[in-house]
């Protein structure tokens, strides 16, 4: 477990604002030994998310404050009203701690391993997110490899509302670390 300090720990509160980000372990390290881990992974397995997202009006207005979003279709009613939509939508990138909520520590949790490095992703997006829906993931380990010594790990996601309707594809990847008995296992190997 990550120590934090005291100013640490008063900024995260005072920007813990929703009920979800309350909630929400912020601290990897805590369930890591649950995360699914890159050699465990079987390409073609699907998995479906520990849980759902229930989208509020203070997820949408906590994320559109801390990206400091100016666009009135997102956070102001009578201009959202002005759009096709006819009602405030999150952004598009809100999809981000849609994924990290849903995931917990059941499938698609290796998003979450401390040390992962962020190569890319591809997202598309079809419908968007309004206060009230319920978001849920089917997710699929589509690709695995290693690649000039680091792991690479891709999952294919799709992201449905509580209609069916597809709301996003996203082809999420990340270069995972080694485990540490992994890494120790190379170092005591080397001392030979």
């Amino acid at each position: 477990m990550v120590k934090l300090s005291d100013e640490a720990r008063k900024l995260i509160e005072k920007y813990q604002k929703t009920e979800k980000q309350k909630e929400f372990q912020f601290d990897f390290f805590v369930d890591q030994s649950k995360y699914e881990k890159w050699e465990d992974v079987i390409i073609g397995t699907e998995g479906f998310g520990e849980r759902t997202f229930e989208v509020k009006k203070e997820d949408i207005d906590a994320y559109v404050e801390c990206t400091m979003e100016d666009n009135p279709v997102f956070k102001d009613e009578e201009s959202a009203k002005k759009t096709p939509w006819d009602e405030l939508i999150a952004p598009p990138m809100f999809i981000t701690p849609v994924v990290f909520w849903i995931a917990g520590t059941g499938s698609g949790s290796w998003i979450r391993t401390p040390g992962a490095i962020n190569p890319g992703q591809k997202i598309e997006f079809y419908e968007p997110i309004r206060v009230g829906d319920i978001i849920k993931i089917r997710s699929e380990a589509y690709d695995k490899y290693i690649k000039r010594g680091k792991r690479y790990l891709t999952y294919y996601s799709e992201f449905t509302n509580q209609r069916g309707e597809l709301v996003a594809k996203w082809w999420g990847t990340l270069i995972l670390p080694f485990s540490k008995a992994e890494e120790e296992h190379k170092i005591e190997g080397g001392k030979k």
